[in-house]
């Protein structure tokens, strides 16, 4: 807490400096903000961990607590987006879900079958590029979003030939 006390000021003139729009003032304080957040995560992590997840004791802390993680489901995905427009790729792309704090692109050649083994990669983004894949070949593919406490919403499936 002490840190943060100390670098406050700093910070402040850091953000009144960057108001003229100087390259190098607006980059010193977005590395002020950067190191703020980091050392106030840091802080709250503490703060969490003493407290013991005692709500009573955590709002006494000073700190305001965010809802309860999870409360709201995920909207289901109701479209995705698969192109395929150079030989070797494919394009995966779905509406931003909210809530969901990672996406898993998924793909697996066609048909599906009981040992089919889908190909996954794990990002935060709900769009990715698969590179690699066989020409002429079909493939489905799939998207998962993942939200807190273990939420998920799949995507349909979607079938698609690669150049």
């Amino acid at each position: 807490m002490g840190e943060i006390k100390a670098d406050l000021p700093a910070f402040i003139t850091s953000i009144t400096k960057a108001s003229g729009g100087d390259e190098e003032f607006l980059s010193a304080k977005k590395d002020f903000r950067t190191n703020m957040l980091i050392k106030l995560g840091i802080l709250a992590e503490y703060v969490t961990l003493t407290c013991g997840g005692d709500r009573t004791k955590l709002l006494s802390s000073g700190f305001e607590l965010n809802r309860a993680r999870g409360e709201k489901s995920l909207a289901a995905i109701k479209e995705l987006k698969v192109t395929a427009e150079r030989t070797g790729e494919a394009n995966t792309r779905v509406k931003k879900v909210a809530g969901a704090k990672a996406y898993i692109h998924q793909y697996t050649p066609d048909p599906l079958m009981e040992d089919s083994v889908w190909v996954s990669k794990f990002v935060t983004d709900s769009r990715y590029t698969f590179t690699g894949l066989k020409s002429k070949e079909k493939y489905l593919f799939q998207v998962i979003a993942i939200g807190m406490n273990g939420q998920e919403t799949v995507s349909p499936a979607v079938a698609r030939v690669i150049q």
